[in-house]
């Protein structure tokens, strides 16, 4: 039978994870102190650790790793703090994978199997990285979409393969890829980030390729490529998907034969440059409509890597306020806050934006607010608006919400109609504030604004 020791800061933690592997047939050993655990670890024999990173102790998660690798354990590490460091640190350590918490159970329980099942095969443990650990990222966000982006970007650490980064707009493509340098050997040498879709085609060959004297009318003088400035280092073709099918060829061939030509040119210059590029459009449904090489879509996407929208990670939403809201307080010498109201609300904005919509907003939020706290009537009324639609939507509204916007009422209108809908079916007032997201002190303004206070407890 494989035996698992478990390790968490939490009794109750250690508890219900024994319960999970027990059923899964597993013998368990559970330790709520890092030093019980290495104890354990040089006393008894294991084949996997699973600890959680932070266990509130000069030791962590990362020095159990460290003392399990040279006895031959494999270790999953958990975390409730996910962050890009945190995964490539564990990589470079050698643990064998990371969840963030809350774990998915059936996640979890198949990541055990996986890495019991390649212990009794007799698989090795992952080589240690040779390179040092990246600089500091600015990626924020530890709900397990961003888990998945970390992990990718840390086993890409002694890889030189291309990388395909697609997201939406303002999802932070151009920042995964500066994390992917930064991670990377090549992290001393340049990171050179060009929009391909800013440039018409004939620019941006000039630009990428470099151009000869008297290639074109104003090229007065030889000039290098980026392709060039970039050597040894990193290229980061942003917005791919808006090139032309006669670019998209000349782009094949460098990435092929690792070498360019400048327009108008002759000599053929080698290149050591690794190409990420990134886009907000659907490659494979290009190659199906024969506006995007097939056999560049693939030399590509050798890696590809999907940037989750805002939506789809809402729990990153509070980092993401708290990080730009102190970014503003450090650059303008001055302390911002956010009413919990207003703050409420901002949290569940579906920023169709993503992360560039809510740094913007973030932004101008400070600078009107000059140093005041920010209140909901602060914010933008397409941020009320789409908060108040959504929550209209919610399950039990029924017919009752068609009536509320059939005639496309105001911001005003439709507040005054959802507050009166909820006194028609809530009589406590707290229960009222708890669905409107905000104090029994505005509630009670709310009500004698409209003139729904009566009958109301």
């Amino acid at each position: 039978m494989a035996r698992v020791l478990v390790v968490d800061d939490s009794q109750e933690t250690c508890d219900l994870l024994e319960e999970l592997l027990e059923n899964m047939g597993l013998d368990v050993a559970k330790a709520v102190h890092p030093d019980k655990a290495i104890q354990l670890l040089h006393q008894e024999s294991f084949d996997l650790l699973l600890s959680d990173i932070n266990l509130e102790s000069r030791k962590d998660g990362l020095d159990l790793l460290r003392e399990a690798k040279p006895l031959g354990v494999d270790t999953i590490l958990l975390s409730g703090f996910g962050t890009l460091e945190t995964a490539l640190e564990a990589v470079k350590e050698g643990a064998f994978d990371f969840l963030s918490k809350p774990w998915n159970n059936e996640e979890l329980k198949a990541l055990v199997a996986r890495a019991i099942a390649r212990r009794q095969s007799g698989g090795q443990g992952v080589e240690e990285a040779a390179s040092p650990k990246a600089k500091r990222s600015l990626m924020i966000g530890s709900s397990p979409r961003m888990m998945t982006v970390y992990k990718t970007i840390a086993s890409l650490q002694n890889s030189r393969s291309t990388v395909l980064i697609i997201g939406e707009s303002g999802t932070g493509k151009e920042l995964v890829a500066r994390s992917i340098h930064l991670s990377s050997d090549r992290k001393d040498r340049p990171f050179v980030a060009v929009n391909c879709g800013a440039l018409t085609e004939s620019l941006l060959e000039s630009e990428l390729f470099g151009h000869v004297k008297g290639s074109f009318t104003g090229a007065v003088s030889e000039k290098p490529g980026l392709f060039e400035e970039a050597s040894g280092g990193t290229i980061f073709l942003d917005e791919i998907g808006e090139t032309s099918l006669s670019f998209q060829v000349r782009l094949l061939r460098v990435l092929q034969e690792q070498e360019i030509r400048r327009v108008g040119g002759t000599r053929t210059i080698k290149v050591d440059t690794r190409v990420i590029a990134a886009t907000n459009r659907d490659l494979q449904q290009m190659v199906k409509a024969g506006s995007f090489r097939e056999d560049l879509y693939y030399r590509l996407s050798v890696v590809e890597l999907e940037v989750p929208p805002l939506r789809e990670r809402g729990e990153d939403v509070p980092l993401l306020l708290d990080h730009f809201l102190a970014e503003s307080s450090r650059k303008d010498h001055r302390v911002y806050v956010i009413h919990p109201e207003a703050r409420h609300v901002l949290e569940r904005y579906s920023w169709p934006g993503n992360v560039r919509e809510l740094m913007n907003a973030v932004e101008n939020l400070t600078q009107l607010s000059r140093g005041r706290e920010i209140t909901v009537d602060d914010l933008p009324r397409k941020i009320q608006a789409d908060v108040l639609k959504r929550a209209l939507r919610q399950p039990g509204a029924g017919d009752e919400v068609s009536v509320l916007t059939e005639d496309w009422p105001t911001l005003d209108q439709l507040e005054q109609r959802y507050i009166q809908l909820l006194v028609s079916r809530h009589k406590e007032k707290q229960r009222i504030a708890d669905i409107l997201g905000v104090d029994r002190t505005t509630l009670y303004r709310k009500l004698k604004r409209y003139g729904l206070h009566e009958g109301t407890e």
